[in-house]
This record gives C-alpha cells, sequence and structure tokens, in this order.
C-alpha cells in the first residue's frame, strides 16, 4: 500500500513495504523534450556530475564501484529517472541524499558542463549515431515538421554542443521544482531520510527557451514517410501485431515502424516509408487488418529491462496512476485520415571534440566515506558486454588490452598483509583514477574484482594507450605513501 506525503521543501513523497530483496528509490523528474537540443539529456548527466553538498566529481563512479549499490539514471517518454538500489539500507539512505543534491543543484561551471557534453555526450551519442538503425530513426525524426512531431530527448551530435551554463540554469529552474518531482520508495520511510534531504530547493522564475532547429539534408531520397499520430492507448496492440503488419504492407513496398514512445501529447506514431503510389491500396490493407486484429484501447504498462525489480515495480505504481481514457477514437478511423507526408533528413557524420585533460582536485568522497563507515567494500563482478567481448582476445599472460577506442588492463592487488578490497577501496576514491572518465576523455569508465585482480576498464577513450602507465603510476604512488 503507498504512504504518500510531502516533505517540508515540498518534495512528494511515495513509500511502499519493501518488494523485493533490496531497498530502492527512484526520483521521478518530468522532463519533456522541449526541442532536439539535448538540454534535458545534458541535466541528466550534470545532476551526477557535482553539487554543493557532494562536490567529488567522483562519486557515483567510486559509490558504484566500491558499495553495495547499484545508482544511475535514465529518461523515457518525457520523464527522467534518477535510481538506487541496495541490499543495505543505511547505504540507500546516503545515496538518496547525494541524488537529491544533485537535482537541487542548479549552478555549474562552463568547464563542468564543457567536459560532460563535448566530452561524456558526445561520445555516446556517435556511439549511437554510428549504427545504422539509430541513423535510419534519426533521419525519420530530423525530417518530421509536423505539430505532433518528436523531439529528441537525447540531442545529437549536431545540436547539443550550442548548450550552455545559462541553457542548464534555466532548465533546471523550471522543471526542477520539488512540487515536479515524486520520490518513490521501496522498504524506507520519509521519516529515516537524512535531515539534508529536506533542505530547500532553488527557487526561480527563468524559464529556458526552446531551440528552433532546422534540419536540412545533403541527398534527396525517393522515399516518403507517412504519419499517423495515434492515442497512446493503442501502443501495445500494434506492437504486438507489428511483424503480421510487416508482413502485410512489404507486398506494397512498405517499410512499417511503431514508435514504442509517446510524444508529449501522449500520442504516438505509426508510419510507412515508401512511395506515394503505393499508399492508398497499402492504408486501405492496413485497416483491413486492423479491423480483423480488433485492437482495443489498452494501459500501456511500464517496463524496463535494465532496471532493477524494485525500480520497475515502483515506476509500474508511479504510470499506473494515469487512468486510461477510453473515450478516443477508434483505431481503424484514426488511420483512415490522411497521413502526414514527411522525407528523410539524415544524419550528418557525428563530430567528437577532443577534451584537454584537467587536473585532479583531491575532493574526499563524502558519499562513500560514510557509507564505509558502516559497510564493507563489495565491488563489481561483471563486465559490460562490449568490454567483455574485447577480454575474450586477452592472450595468457597479457595485462593490457586495448582497440581504437576502449581498453582493459588486469591490475595484480597481491600485496602480503593487506586485501584485495581494501587496496581496491584506497584507488578507487581516489579522483586521479576516474580523472579520464571525469575529464571528459572518455565515455565510462570501471572495474570488476576477480580474486586478488582488479580489471579495469574504459570505453570510447581518446588515448587508451595512456592508461595501463597511469593507472599503475597511481598504484604505485598510493602503496608507497602507505
Amino acid at each position: 500500500m503507498a504512504h504518500q506525503e510531502q516533505l517540508s521543501n515540498g518534495l512528494n513523497v511515495v513509500s511502499f513495504k519493501q518488494a523485493a530483496e533490496d531497498y530502492g528509490a527512484v526520483f521521478v523528474v518530468p522532463t519533456p523534450a522541449v526541442d532536439s537540443s539535448g538540454i534535458a539529456h545534458l541535466v541528466e548527466h550534470l545532476v551526477f556530475r557535482t553539487s554543493d553538498r557532494y562536490p567529488a566529481r567522483q562519486t557515483l563512479f567510486a559509490a558504484n564501484s566500491l558499495l553495495p549499490l547499484k545508482m544511475n539514471a535514465s529518461s523515457h517518454n518525457g520523464f527522467s529517472y534518477f535510481y538506487a538500489v541496495s541490499p543495505s539500507k543505511s547505504v540507500l539512505i546516503q545515496a538518496i541524499d547525494y541524488l537529491l543534491a544533485g537535482l537541487q543543484q542548479c549552478e555549474y561551471s562552463d568547464d563542468d558542463i564543457r567536459r560532460e557534453r563535448d566530452g561524456v555526450i558526445a561520445r555516446e551519442l556517435a556511439m549511437y549515431e554510428a549504427t545504422a538503425d539509430y541513423q535510419q530513426q534519426m533521419a525519420v525524426w530530423r525530417g518530421d515538421r509536423s505539430p505532433d512531431c518528436y523531439h529528441h530527448w537525447g540531442g545529437y551530435c549536431d545540436t547539443i554542443s550550442q548548450l550552455k551554463a545559462n541553457d542548464v540554469a534555466d532548465y533546471k529552474a523550471q522543471y526542477y521544482q520539488a512540487s515536479r518531482i515524486t520520490l518513490l520508495l521501496s522498504g524506507v520511510t520519509k521519516d529515516e531520510l537524512l535531515t539534508a534531504s529536506h533542505s530547500p530547493f532553488y527557487t526561480s522564475s527563468a524559464c529556458y527557451t526552446p531551440r528552433q532547429h532546422r534540419f536540412t539534408a545533403q541527398t534527396l531520397e525517393d522515399d516518403c514517410i507517412f504519419s499517423w499520430w495515434l492515442p497512446e492507448c493503442y501502443l501495445d496492440g500494434l506492437l504486438s501485431a507489428k511483424t503480421r503488419l510487416k508482413a502485410l504492407l512489404n507486398k506494397y513496398n512498405m517499410q512499417v515502424i511503431v514508435e514504442d514512445s509517446p510524444n508529449y501529447q501522449q500520442k504516438f506514431v505509426f508510419r510507412m516509408i515508401g512511395r506515394p503510389g503505393q499508399l492508398m491500396a497499402a492504408q486501405q490493407a492496413l485497416i483491413d487488418e486492423i479491423k480483423f486484429l480488433r485492437i482495443v484501447p489498452k494501459q500501456h504498462l511500464f517496463f524496463e529491462s535494465k532496471y532493477p525489480e524494485s525500480i520497475n515495480s515502483l515506476l509500474a505504481w508511479y504510470h499506473g496512476q494515469q487512468p486510461l481514457n477510453r473515450k478516443v477514437v477508434a483505431l481503424t478511423q484514426a488511420l483512415s485520415v490522411t497521413p502526414t507526408i514527411t522525407s528523410l533528413k539524415p544524419l550528418p557524420k557525428p563530430i567528437v571534440r577532443l577534451v584537454s585533460r584537467t587536473e585532479p582536485q583531491h575532493a574526499k568522497c563524502e558519499l562513500v566515506q560514510a557509507a564505509l563507515a558502516h559497510t564493507s567494500p563489495v565491488l563489481p563482478d561483471k563486465l559490460p558486454s562490449r568490454v567483455a567481448t574485447l577480454a575474450e582476445q586477452r592472450q595468457t599472460g597479457q595485462t593490457f588490452l586495448c582497440n581504437q577506442h576502449d581498453w582493459i588492463y588486469w591490475l595484480s592487488l597481491e600485496i602480503p598483509g593487506q586485501s584485495a578490497a581494501d587496496i581496491a577501496r584506497s584507488l578507487l576514491e581516489n579522483e586521479q583514477f576516474w580523472l579520464p572518465r571525469m575529464s571528459g576523455q572518455c565515455y565510462a569508465m570501471g572495474v570488476k574484482l576477480e580474486g586478488t585482480t582488479l580489471i579495469c576498464y574504459g570505453v570510447m577513450d581518446d588515448e587508451p594507450h595512456r592508461r595501463e602507465q597511469e593507472i599503475q603510476r597511481l598504484f604505485n604512488t598510493l602503496n608507497a605513501n602507505d
């Protein structure tokens, strides 16, 4: 049963009894994609970057590497979810305060913004934009000028670079207000939160000004895109029939796309891509098939496979509070109207700017230190699939492996009289270890502990060949000091 309350700072809190093995918490923030600049994406990253209460920029990485904790964020359908799960209630409560401090932070230096924007996010977008499926989807989005069109929440490589510090401050002032945010808790109550969690939010009348992007294409495409914007309640039905509809409309040389994300009006889009001469016949065949399938309005259930069980349960409750509107136009009627007709606007080649190295600021990692006062270090025991694939190429005795962008380093932690976990802690709490990620020189870094070997890795790194010597040098320095 949900217990709904409000903190003194206006934050909405909904708590549940522990429904899964781990304690869980998720901040739900409505973050509309008001343009395709990627402003909401940049703000999501900056929440973890630094805050007045937790200034250390390595906090997220050190916490996920040393604590019994999984903490991350992602966004779907106009919402950003900042979540944490842990088998330890005390660790989770510390993580909640860390996340809240990041949500409340509105001021960031130009350097912090540049390193996340031009370093980390640019690499993330470049990875996506290099794949054929993503290129086609974005070409469709960029070519859609209809009133219902999708704005790209994540931004593009050629739009996100335009964002500045004042854009971030204005967006957070407008959308990251306590009254708009809901904290969902599993196994934790409002009264167990840290006192600092009641601190006031920054208030301002500032509003973010959306960008007016006009995308152009260097080549003309022969095919047209025919789009029907439909009520969200038909989404699950059309997704389940997608394979069947693809086979049907392939007879008319039409490609089928069912976008699984609603827009700002809670509509999703059904698209066909093909030649105009085939439209009428294909549209009639589609309507006849929909009549046969008898797709009816249905509540779209929230589920994200990459989320922990407790987080999915909390978000399913949150989104399930929205009543199903059954007073909607029949699906066959909605598909009978003349579609919006647009063309493809292919993505330009992604540009990733090299980011200069920054100097460490030697900030203490308060979250990790506070949590480890009550628990022992717990290091990850798995590698991401991309890194695991690279690790399979390792030769016997090899300690460093890299390709053009990714690297892995097998570091021995065998020191007499010291446990591997304690040695790893001194290394991973140190911001020098995470400097490539904090500087924006690579997209991601992480570790895995395997016996007495610490497997360190980096993804989309500008200078992968430097990492072996840098980590070994830091390791030697720390042990010499001990």
